[in-house]
């Protein structure tokens, strides 16, 4: 009689797969948690546009010292934002690639205007400034010198594309401490 030598089953193909998926779910997870705005995302709609389109408001507005410098959420449970810049660079990420309906254009270049609006905490104006965004993903605006001096401010900004505009987001509060 013959006595045949078999080895314990190894896992199939699917168990592997499955193994897998789960850990990349798991890393994945808190950077889409940490990702995700802490403020609501409003669509307006738009003043006289083709169809009444909507466009998303601009989402994670931030704030930084400079072009280099590490930004700082608005809205962030840590508190306001303080720059020690009077140049701070003020950012905000345009989730709306196209109003629904519409198709964007593969040409390279300018896509939105972007306005942004920067007040005192007491509300009155300190600058209102246009810019063409030149992707379709970020905008960023910083200000030029002389412009903030030491104290409290508020800054928000909007899309606009063609007739289509978003709602303003949320005013984001903080503190410029020169040095």
């Amino acid at each position: 009689m013959r006595v045949r030598k078999t080895s314990p089953k190894r896992p199939g193909r699917a168990v592997f797969a499955l193994v897998a998926a789960c850990a990349i779910g798991a890393v994945a997870a808190p950077f889409a948690i940490a990702g995700a705005s802490s403020q609501p995302t409003v669509t307006a709609a738009a003043d006289d546009g083709p169809n009444d389109l909507l466009l998303p408001t601009p989402e994670a507005p931030r704030i930084s010292n400079g072009p280099y410098a590490g930004f700082q959420l608005c809205g962030s449970p840590a508190g306001d934002p303080v720059v020690t810049s009077g140049t701070p660079t003020l950012a905000a990420t345009l989730e709306a690639v196209a109003p629904p309906g519409t198709v964007e254009s593969a040409e390279p270049g300018p896509r939105r205007k972007v306005l942004f609006e920067v007040d005192t905490a007491a509300g009155a104006p300190v600058t209102h400034k246009q810019l063409t965004s030149d992707t379709s993903h970020d905008a960023a605006y910083q200000l030029p010198e002389g412009t903030l001096t030491d104290g409290a401010y508020r800054w928000r900004v909007r899309v606009k594309d063609g007739a289509t505009e978003s709602a303003w987001t949320a005013w984001c509060s903080f503190t410029v401490e020169l040095r």
